[in-house]
């Protein structure tokens, strides 16, 4: 069984280098805390649907594309 949370790293990975984003810029832009942030990079919490939608807006992709981007590596 994967951890979700590896997958969404990953995403967050790519769409931070596509948009070329830090986690401050995440944080700012897409209205959430930074201590949010970094437990999910750190692995120790799983994002919320809340957050994974707030991430897909942010990136301007639908919530499945924004999870499906973790999973290619």
């Amino acid at each position: 069984h994967r951890r979700t949370q590896m997958d969404i790293n990953k995403s967050l990975d790519y769409f931070m280098e596509h948009d070329q984003m830090s986690q401050a810029d995440i944080a700012r832009e897409g209205h959430l805390s930074p201590a949010t942030i970094s437990l999910i990079r750190n692995n120790h919490r799983d994002p919320s649907l809340t957050t994974l939608r707030a991430f897909a807006e942010l990136f301007q992709v639908p919530v499945s594309v924004f999870i499906a981007a973790g999973e290619h590596g």
